[in-house]
């Protein structure tokens, strides 16, 4: 074999095999990426109840009514730009404390049972979960 064949040989092994790395960095990038998606779009055990400002420009917990299951967590996110709390109506069951802009909360449901809460700081908004 020649010196010329040999370098040829060892050029296309070496191209082979970085094209092999490359597929394969590049396979695990692409489902590391949707396994994350996945996990946090459509997770089972958690719900997702945000703050947000309405068409009318008041401030609002959405969505105002949430059916779950015992066991799950809902997760309040702050999108709005001032302050919030998350607190059930019998001032026990939980309470966020302030929920800054860009923040958020949680809570697990361990008991079934109808759960009113409100913001402290804006008292008009008002929501209920539903645990069954």
């Amino acid at each position: 074999m020649t010196l010329t064949t040999r370098l040829k040989k060892l050029l296309l092994g070496t191209l082979a095999v970085g094209l092999l790395a490359s597929a394969l960095v590049l396979s695990f990038a692409v489902f590391s990426q949707h396994t994350t998606y996945a996990a946090s779009a459509g997770s089972a055990t958690t719900k997702t109840v945000l703050i947000i400002v309405n068409k009318k420009g008041v401030f609002t917990f959405k969505p105002k009514l949430l059916d779950i299951t015992v066991g799950m967590t809902v997760v309040w996110k702050n999108k709005t730009s001032v302050q919030h709390t998350a607190t059930s109506n019998d001032g026990t069951t939980f309470n966020s404390g302030f929920i800054n802009p860009g923040a958020t909360f949680s809570f697990t449901f361990t008991k079934a049972g109808t759960f009113a809460y409100h913001c402290n700081i804006h008292p008009f908004m008002k929501a209920k979960i539903v645990v069954s």
